[in-house]
């Protein structure tokens, strides 16, 4: 998604984007092709294949494509640093034959997979280009609580050739900002580094629904499992309905996402099993008319030590639909400080069900705030058009002096 609304806007910027991916990839993943119709007809997508384990199904319903993907991950010596490391070598082949074709002025690899950045810093080894790292997550500290590291020292290793070969580096999140300039080699200095959260793409949001629903509806987008447990939830809705026992039958839960069976047992054993409805995977879409009409969207960060340092995706998406939303989560933190500013945010702690609760009731009750300018321009912040003018004034910085 970051990607995508940064090709849609950085020919405003003066820049022609040329998008290098993966061709399939993940096969028994799901896919919104809605998506690719957002792409812009006039910018050149080129795809590479990539063998990986996510291509075979992890089922041995078809029992041959469940002993390749074993294989896989027996052997995973050869893939290193991730999933997708076979992709390294043809990707870059085909960059650079690009950057010949096309006479390119600068690289932007982002990631996650950080095969991505591996195959950057060989294109700049290769081409001499200028290279901007985009770092979507942290790779060797806080995406530990995500994945057990078995080579972490292997890891940091690869990561600190990679920084080495960057002309400016890219963040969504303040924290991870800090922790890569405290780790950067000593070709790098901190005006290198630079804050770039996600954001919303203004023309998704553009065109809210005329109509509301008659229910209250609470959404979730995204999936929920034993890091995102759906329990918070349930007591915030065990408080809420045992004080206001009228409620319960003019509420709905929306979940959009795939749940896991824990999540979807759990849900059913609950007093307010009917008052749930699991819409598994959705396209984008729907999930934005979903979040445009909601009159609550529900955030519930993951319970990890580094939750403050989390923006999750989904947030901005939230405040694009400026609606109320209601986080789950750590406070004070980061991204509780971008939800207050924006007039959007209420925000109670993991193991306060009763203030959500509160929370609900007041919304339920008085409906959404009105937002003042300076929410507003709060929200401005995250506008994906605005935040690619500032990608292209660093694109213009790490080329400048250079002969075209």
């Amino acid at each position: 998604m970051r990607v995508l609304r940064f090709s849609r806007y950085l020919k405003e910027c003066g820049w022609e984007p040329i998008v290098l991916c993966v061709e399939g990839g993940a096969k028994h993943e799901p896919r919104d092709h809605g998506l690719v119709q957002e792409i812009p007809s006039d910018i050149l997508v080129e795809r590479v294949k990539c063998l990986e384990p996510d291509n075979y199904t992890d089922s041995w319903d078809i029992p041959r494509e469940k002993v390749v993907r074993n294989l896989f991950k027996t052997f995973d010596k050869i893939l290193f640093p991730d999933d997708r490391a076979l992709w390294i070598k043809p990707v870059t082949k085909r960059a650079l034959s690009l950057i010949k074709k096309h006479k390119i002025d600068v690289v932007w690899a982002t990631a996650q997979p950080w095969s991505t950045l591996v195959a950057g810093r060989n294109i700049k080894q290769a081409s001499g280009l200028p290279l901007v790292l985009d770092f979507r997550d942290d790779w060797t500290t806080s995406n530990s609580d995500f994945r057990k590291i078995k080579r972490l020292a292997k890891e940091q290793a690869l990561e600190q050739t990679v920084l080495s070969q960057a002309d400016a580096v890219v963040s969504v999140t303040p924290n991870i900002v800090e922790e890569l300039q405290k780790r950067a080699p000593d070709n790098l200095t901190p005006e290198q580094f630079h804050y770039i959260p996600n954001g919303f793409d203004p023309e998704h949001f553009a065109h809210p629904p005329t109509e509301e629903s008659k229910e209250f509806t609470i959404v979730h987008a995204g999936g929920l499992y034993h890091l995102r447990p759906i329990t918070p939830l349930l007591k915030v809705l065990d408080a809420w309905f045992d004080k206001h026992p009228e409620r319960a039958n003019s509420v709905v839960v929306k979940l959009a996402g795939r749940t896991t069976d824990e999540v979807k047992e759990e849900i059913a054993a609950s007093r307010w099993a009917s008052q749930f409805q699991l819409l598994g995977f959705l396209e984008h879409k729907r999930v934005r008319r979903l979040i445009m009409g909601a009159q609550a969207n529900l955030l519930m960060i993951e319970q990890v030590k580094t939750a403050p340092w989390l923006f999750t995706g989904k947030a901005f998406e939230y405040i694009g639909a400026g609606r109320p939303i209601v986080m789950i989560g750590p406070d004070p933190s980061p991204l509780a400080q971008i939800l207050r500013t924006t007039g959007l945010g209420h925000i109670s702690g993991y193991h306060r069900p009763e203030e959500t609760a509160e929370q609900l009731e007041r919304l339920f009750l008085d409906g959404p705030p009105d937002l003042t300018p300076e929410n507003l321009a709060a929200i401005d912040q995250y506008n994906a058009r605005l935040q690619t003018a500032r990608l292209g004034e660093i694109f213009m910085e790490v080329t400048s002096g250079r002969e075209k």
